[in-house]
């Protein structure tokens, strides 16, 4: 569930404000500049009354809110980008392909490149919306053919570190702030949105290609081990995440990865370290980043982060 774990009055996003207007034409051609253009047409007696967009850009990822007030949209296939379409506030009615379904306080969807749909949108709506540039998603997780689920179950305890990170991302001012100030943090967010959209969303490959797809299982793992990187990790942990046996997850980061989970998970954590540290290190120095990332091993941590990027910690943090 999303919309009353996040109270629109709280919502960070709020400065990151790109209209609020009456008119319904205006309203239509600013959305269109972010995402494409479409048809919009209102209902009722009152007609458009207070519209606005939110929108941050987080690389090939866009965040935002959209409130139409009661109203219709017809979009073309879309152009180039995906889009996960949840609602903070009342509901919506998605009809795409020949089916129809609700999207609202249990529900939400995800509209892929090239397929049109349509939507009505209650009074009281806010749409929480995610774009993702198509090329974008595709680079990620180097295989073009991804099918993301239509239809996302947002009481899914798979789906629920997607939620936990929009959350976040919605409504804490700090968190906005650096995100709009620091491109590497943006890209450190687009990465793990994406990575916790795909093990949740349960992606798959065409069947044609299943011999040769990367397990679902594998994109849990992965998604479980960025979200937890500054605690404490074991095997067994990781294999309970991606709901796999330990055996099967070892087979899996072997063939795909070309290294062992735990291989993965150090590497991960020092290139987490090296972003920290030409980020700036702050008061606690190289050990403070250390331990934040997971390290417990000090002089370990910085054998292994030089034998991985040619130079001690120190000196990376003295070049920044």
């Amino acid at each position: 569930m999303l919309d009353s774990s996040i109270p629109p009055e709280s919502l960070a996003l709020r400065a990151c404000r790109l209209f609020e207007t009456t008119d319904a034409e205006d309203a239509r051609s600013r959305i269109s500049r972010v995402m494409q253009p479409h048809a919009l047409r209102f209902h009722g007696r009152g007609g458009a009354t207070r519209l606005h967009m939110d929108f941050l850009r987080l690389g090939g990822v866009g965040l935002g809110t959209i409130a139409l007030g009661a109203a219709s949209i017809e979009v073309p296939p879309l152009d180039e980008y995906h889009l996960v379409l949840l609602c903070l506030s009342g509901h919506a009615v998605l009809r795409r392909g020949g089916e129809e379904f609700g999207v609202g306080r249990n529900s939400g969807a995800i509209c892929l490149s090239g397929q049109p749909f349509s939507a009505r949108f209650s009074a009281d709506c806010e749409q929480l919306i995610v774009r993702i540039d198509r090329a974008r998603l595709a680079a990620f997780e180097g295989d073009a053919a991804i099918r993301l689920a239509r239809r996302l179950d947002l009481g899914s305890a798979r789906l629920a570190p997607f939620l936990t990170l929009l959350r976040g991302l919605a409504t804490e001012a700090a968190t906005v702030r650096m995100v709009r100030q620091d491109r590497g943090v943006a890209a450190d967010y687009e990465q793990l949105l994406l990575r916790l959209l795909l093990a949740g969303a349960e992606a798959e490959a065409p069947a044609r290609n299943a011999g040769h797809a990367r397990p679902a299982s594998l994109r849990r793992a992965k998604a479980f081990m960025e979200a937890q990187a500054g605690g404490v990790i074991t095997l067994a942990g990781i294999a309970e995440a991606a709901g796999v046996p330990e055996r099967t997850l070892h087979d899996a980061f072997r063939r795909f990865e070309g290294t062992t989970p735990m291989r993965w998970l150090r590497n991960l954590r020092l290139d987490q370290a090296r972003a920290r540290l030409r980020a700036g290190a702050g008061e606690g120095g190289v050990t403070a980043v250390a331990l934040g990332v997971g390290f417990t091993h000090l002089s370990r941590f910085a054998q292994d982060y030089a034998e991985r990027f040619g130079e001690r910690p120190s000196e990376t943090m003295r070049r920044r």
